[in-house]
């Protein structure tokens, strides 16, 4: 599979590109809040160097590495991201989070398809994965309405700050489900 080292996806309402430079006092101010600090794995505290490592090292290293591809959500291509959405290309996860404002409004489900629009058309990507932290119910909603399966309760790959794999949420997406709306009640959680 071959990515541009730069990309640009649309949605009907959003525009999800690299983040950079520009972004570290949108990223640092997000992730202040104390309900992205319980069901994120962003240091706490979450000082302004730690954003900006992660917008001009990490997220451009990994694009480059092809091992995770990290895309801000704005409402137009020069306003300042809203949140963020990334695909981990070698485990098949999908990550996310989204400024408290903004939230409640379908933002991140709209960004999340446009999101798994993309890597399900890439070769030889047929599934995508989510997890999350038990009890983020935010989270599970927007995969739920972005098309993800329900596949049951367990220890989260992803580990936390300590290291540790709590209990968590996971869903995959198929390409066949692109642009389905699950049920909640098949969603136990949600139900």
């Amino acid at each position: 599979m071959t990515v541009p080292t730069t990309l640009t996806l649309r949605t009907p309402r959003f525009v999800l590109s690299a983040i950079g430079a520009s972004d570290i006092d949108a990223i640092h101010a997000a992730c202040q809040d104390p309900e992205l600090q319980q069901y994120t794995t962003v240091p706490v505290p979450y000082t302004v160097d730690e954003a900006r490592a992660f917008a001009t090292e990490y997220a451009p290293q990994a694009w480059r590495d092809g091992a995770e591809y990290v895309f801000g959500i704005r409402p137009e291509a020069t306003a300042p991201l809203i949140g963020v959405v990334s695909w981990q290309r070698e485990r098949g996860f999908v990550g996310y989070w989204l400024d408290a404002h903004h939230r409640g409004r379908g933002v991140m489900t709209e960004a999340l398809r446009g999101l798994v629009d993309w890597v399900l058309h890439q070769d030889g990507v047929d599934l995508v994965r989510w997890e999350a932290y038990a009890g983020n119910v935010g989270s599970a909603v927007a995969a739920r309405r972005a098309g993800f399966r329900w596949s049951g309760e367990g220890p989260c790959e992803i580990t936390d700050r300590q290291g540790q794999h709590p209990w968590g949420w996971h869903a995959t997406l198929q390409r066949d489900d692109l642009a389905t709306v699950q049920p909640a009640s098949d969603w136990p959680v949600l139900a």
